[in-house]
């Protein structure tokens, strides 16, 4: 098996224990590492003011619980609320055990900006799907809208592996990108969700439908035509609809993390949006799936009508393939119902990882030799 690649920030979090072994007695489970140029001003700020010495100290930044909500309510150059919230430990690098709570003047953007970075390490470390939607777009060779859902795509990657390396200035503008390209997407999958609507109108519905059985379709002219329902439903689950939806969740995710407004409320409007826009999807699949429980609720009546009536009519049907067709299609009704969660509910569970990651009792931010590291607290829920 091919050994997985390791990314950068992997890399240098391996340099950084190589280089002061002991650090790992302290951060056993860390999730991001940068060094951005934001990050040394941080470590410089915090050296000048305890009297630390670049190389030799390092410091722990322990925002408490309620702490991503308190930064909702930071005004400009306001820091009131994260100085009641965060602690800050001094400690030396060569003797993780004695760290020391020391005070330090808050800048005007650094503690939002450590807060911000401690939602983000442990965000990309769980939702590393937000990183492959570029990838994913051009693996599947969208075609008629791929521009556009390529332009989303790059501008939400963009944003968001940005994080780490910006500044107050630079989040505000991302966001105001996000919001943009967020109701951009809005618009792109409305489209394709009429798209897909017409397309399964186009296609004759009858009441029941079965695995295997070609459904007649007329067309102009007198005309004909056939499909097989099961093959259709599961070609529909691959429209560009779906693509375009995941992106729209993983915007509104960005969203969230470059306001820096975690409140529940806030949380949950983004939530309830993105059901909002699911719930007609969703629709456009439940006429054709009901088809298909009828067609197996057709074939476990012949089953019941057999099993009463050894002689009951059940047509070609052998008692044994009628019992193994009635189980394929309670399999495909499974699958499809599978796939579709998989493809529409599945993308709300990043808001409520945001919402247990918001409770959580403490975050930790390091600033250690000029780079700062994000160490996930183990958490039974995350």
């Amino acid at each position: 098996m091919e050994e997985r690649k390791l990314k950068d920030w992997e890399k240098n979090i391996q340099i950084l224990f190589e280089k002061s072994p002991q650090l790992k007695e302290l951060i056993k489970n860390p999730v991001y590492y940068s060094n951005a140029p934001w990050a040394a001003q941080a470590n410089s700020h915090f050296l000048s003011n305890t009297g630390g010495s670049a190389g030799e100290n390092f410091y722990r930044v322990v925002f408490k619980q309620g702490s991503p909500q308190s930064l909702m309510t930071i005004g400009s150059g306001e820091l009131s609320g994260l100085k009641t919230t965060s602690v800050v430990h001094k400690g030396r690098i060569k003797a993780v055990a004695g760290l020391e709570p020391v005070e330090v003047p808050a800048a005007s953007n650094l503690l939002p900006m450590l807060l911000i970075m401690g939602m983000f390490g442990a965000i990309q470390h769980r939702l590393a799907y937000i990183s492959d939607i570029c990838i994913d777009i051009r693996n599947r060779q969208i075609i008629g809208d791929h521009a556009r859902l390529e332009k989303i795509s790059e501008i939400i990657l963009d944003c968001f592996e940005g994080i780490p390396e910006m500044d107050q200035n630079m989040t505000s503008l991302n966001l105001a990108r996000m919001v943009s390209t967020t109701d951009e997407c809005l618009e792109l999958v409305v489209v394709l969700r009429e798209e897909l609507a017409r397309e399964s109108r186009a296609n004759t519905l009858p009441r029941s439908t079965f695995d295997g059985k070609w459904v007649e379709v007329p067309g102009a002219n007198w005309s004909k035509s056939t499909y097989m329902p099961a093959d259709f439903m599961r070609s529909m689950i691959y429209h560009n609809v779906f693509a375009a939806y995941e992106r729209l969740v993983a915007g509104k995710i960005c969203q969230i993390v470059l306001s820096g407004n975690y409140s529940s409320s806030n949380i949950e409007r983004s939530k309830q949006s993105a059901i909002r826009v699911l719930e007609p999807i969703r629709k456009i699949f439940e006429e054709r799936i009901n088809a298909h429980k009828n067609g197996a609720d057709e074939y476990a009546d012949l089953i019941q009508r057999r099993s009463q009536d050894c002689d009951a009519d059940i047509g070609n049907w052998t008692p044994y393939g009628l019992k193994q067709a009635h189980s394929q299609q309670l399999q495909t009704i499974t699958n499809i119902e599978d796939k579709l969660h998989d493809a529409l509910d599945a993308k709300l569970e990043s808001f409520d990882f945001l919402s247990r990651l918001a409770n959580m009792d403490e975050i930790d931010v390091y600033l250690i030799d000029g780079a700062i590291v994000i160490s996930e607290k183990e958490d039974p829920t995350l």
